[in-house]
C-alpha cells in the first residue's frame, strides 16, 4: 500500500481528497459545537435570576393576640333601666329630654298619673297591665304603659323613684296637691290586683307625701 501510494499518482490523488474531506468535517464539527455552547451560555447569562418575594408572610395568630385585637362585645342595659337625666331638676316638671310633652299634659291637667313600666313578655307583665288600664274608666287618672325598652323617654320619672325592675307601676300626686315645685311619687314592684291598683290611687290623694320624687 505504500509502495503503491509512493508510485501511483492517482492514488495519491485519491487520499488526499479523502483527507480533505476528514478535515474539513471535523472542522466543521468543531465550530457547530462551539456555536451550540456559546448559545446557551448566552441564553444563560440573559435569563433573569429569579428575585425573592418582599412581602413578608403574615405569622398566624395565636390565642393571646387573637384576645388582644377582637373588641369586646357590648353589653346591653337590662331591662328597665333609665338613662341618666339631662334636665335639671330646677326647670321643675316640664316636657324636655326624659319627660314627654304627654305626661306633662296630663299632670298639668290635674289628674292623677299612673305609669306602669312592663315587658309583655312576661305573664305578671301583662296580668297588671289588664289592672293598670282599669283605671282607665276614672277620669281623674291618666294612664300610661310604657315597654322596659322604651323607658329612657320617661327617665326623670324612673330617677325621681329609683326604679330598677319591671313590673313597676309608678303614681304621680295630682299638680292640686304639690306644695312646691315638683310633685312626689309611689312605686310598687312586681303583680297586684286590681283592688290594689285602685288602692294606690287612692293613697296618693289621700296625702301625697309617700316618697319624694326628684326628675332630672
Amino acid at each position: 500500500m505504500r509502495q503503491a501510494l509512493n508510485e501511483n499518482p492517482v492514488v495519491q490523488v485519491v487520499m488526499l481528497g479523502i483527507l480533505g474531506i476528514v478535515v474539513a468535517f471535523l472542522f466543521m464539527t468543531r465550530v457547530m459545537g462551539q456555536e451550540d455552547s456559546g448559545g446557551s451560555a448566552d441564553s444563560a447569562a440573559t435569563s433573569p435570576a429569579p428575585t425573592a418575594s418582599a412581602t413578608t408572610p403574615t405569622p398566624a395568630a395565636t390565642p393571646e393576640t387573637s384576645a388582644a385585637s377582637t373588641p369586646a362585645p357590648a353589653v346591653p342595659a337590662a331591662p328597665g333601666t333609665a338613662a341618666p337625666g339631662t334636665v335639671p331638676a330646677s326647670i321643675g316638671f316640664e316636657a324636655g329630654a326624659g319627660l314627654p310633652e304627654e305626661v306633662v299634659r296630663a299632670y298639668d291637667s290635674g289628674n292623677v298619673v299612673a305609669m306602669l313600666v312592663v315587658n309583655r313578655k312576661g305573664i305578671e307583665d301583662r296580668r297588671l297591665e289588664a289592672e293598670v288600664n282599669a283605671l282607665r274608666g276614672r277620669s281623674d287618672v291618666s294612664v300610661f304603659v310604657v315597654q322596659a325598652k322604651d323607658v329612657t323617654r320617661y327617665s326623670r320619672i324612673a330617677e325621681g323613684v329609683d326604679l330598677d325592675r319591671v313590673p313597676a307601676l309608678v303614681v304621680v300626686e295630682p299638680k292640686r296637691q304639690v306644695e312646691g315645685d315638683l310633685p312626689v311619687a309611689t312605686i310598687s314592684y312586681g303583680f297586684r290586683g286590681r283592688e290594689s291598683v285602685q288602692q294606690a290611687v287612692e293613697d296618693i290623694l289621700y296625702d301625697g307625701k309617700n316618697l319624694p320624687y326628684h326628675p332630672g
